[in-house]
């Protein structure tokens, strides 16, 4: 193996170790030692690749989890209807509440510990454009920067709420059945009644 290769393998060892000790025990309970003890690998490993130690494994670990969560949510703009791509990314958020490593990593670690480019991030600026097209499109009457800051603070908190929860799944149902009430009554009436 070349020597680009071992190191690539080597920091991705170290990652993949990094990722699995932080959705576990969270950054506060991970140590150094864990994450080269699941690594297999010696102490300067890590200050090697990652020379500000757990803070920057733990950056890159979230970029990982935060690019997947990005992959996945990009998906959704190929249905046709802003409000539908915003209920599904909503159920696509209320569902990675419910697993540990996102919820763990992304939601409970990371807005302690990395700071952002903007104050709300880039699905608050998704939802915030989908929101403009839903109402050029005549599917939502309301201010959108209200409306925007109302659902996305909705959205968090029901994440919370289902993350929280001893019995996930049926907090997961209950904050999709509330979320999608919410998200109806922004809705402009078809016939006298909301479509959906």
């Amino acid at each position: 193996m070349r020597r680009t290769e071992q190191a690539e393998a080597s920091r991705a060892a170290l990652l993949r170790s990094a990722r699995r000790c932080f959705a576990e025990r969270g950054y506060e309970g991970t140590t150094v030692s864990a994450i080269l003890g699941g690594a297999g690998m010696a102490r300067g490993a890590l200050y090697h690749y990652f020379p500000g130690g757990k803070a920057d494994v733990f950056r890159a670990v979230f970029e990982q989890v935060n690019e997947e969560f990005h992959a996945r949510r990009d998906t959704l703009r190929a249905l046709d209807s802003p409000v539908e791509r915003i209920r599904s990314g909503i159920h696509l958020f209320l569902q990675l509440s419910t697993e540990t490593e996102f919820a763990r990593i992304a939601l409970v670690d990371a807005p302690r510990l990395i700071e952002s480019q903007s104050e709300l991030g880039s699905s608050y600026e998704l939802l915030h454009e989908q929101l403009d097209d839903a109402i050029a499109r005549g599917e939502v009457q309301a201010d959108v920067d209200v409306l925007a800051r109302v659902l996305y603070g909705a959205v968090r908190s029901a994440g919370q709420y289902v993350m929280d929860s001893e019995d996930p799944s049926r907090a997961l149902a209950a904050a999709r059945a509330s979320l999608d009430l919410l998200v109806d009554g922004v809705l402009v009436a078809r016939g006298g009644a909301a479509s959906r």
